[in-house]
C-alpha cells in the first residue's frame, strides 16, 4: 500500500467516527478541542499534513455563525514519509503545462539522479517539509 492510500483509509475511517459523534479510533489529539467541535456540527475534511515521521489529519467544524474550528488527529505511520521532490531536469522542461523528456549525455545524466536520489537521505530530505517558495523561470 503506498502513502496515499495509506492516509486515505484512515483519514476516511476518523471522519466516519467523527460524523458518527465517536472520538477517533486511533491517533493523537486534544479532547478540549474535539468537545468544542462536536458543538458545531458536522465536520468536514480538512487537509493532510505530513512530516517525516507524522500525518496530521485536519477535520473543519464549519460554524455559519461563528468561527470554525480545525480539529487535528496526529498519527504516527508505519514507515518514515519521504517527499519526493521534483527533479531539476523536469521543472526546466515544463512549458504551458506541457511535460517533457529530457536528453542528457550519460555522465550528466547519472549525476542528476545521484543528486535526487542524495535528497532522500533523512538530513537533505528535511527541509523539503518546509514551505517552499513558487519555483520561477528567469
Amino acid at each position: 500500500m503506498n502513502l496515499n492510500q495509506y492516509a486515505a483509509e484512515k483519514r476516511l475511517a476518523l471522519l466516519d467516527d467523527l460524523r458518527k459523534g465517536l472520538p477517533p479510533r486511533e491517533g493523537t489529539y486534544d479532547a478540549d478541542v474535539l468537545k468544542d467541535a462536536k458543538t458545531k456540527g458536522t465536520p468536514q475534511m480538512g487537509t493532510t499534513r505530513y512530516t517525516p515521521s507524522e500525518i496530521v489529519f485536519e477535520f473543519i467544524y464549519p460554524d455559519p455563525h461563528g468561527t470554525a474550528i480545525v480539529f487535528e488527529v496526529t498519527q504516527t505511520p508505519p514507515e518514515r514519509i519521504v517527499f519526493m521532490p521534483v527533479p531539476a531536469w523536469v521543472i526546466e522542461n515544463i512549458w504551458q503545462g506541457d511535460i517533457s523528456d529530457t536528453h542528457h549525455f550519460e555522465p550528466d545524466a547519472m549525476r542528476l539522479v545521484e543528486e535526487l536520489g542524495a535528497e532522500l537521505s533523512p538530513n537533505a530530505n528535511l527541509k523539503w517539509f518546509e514551505r517552499q517558495s513558487a519555483k520561477r523561470r528567469e
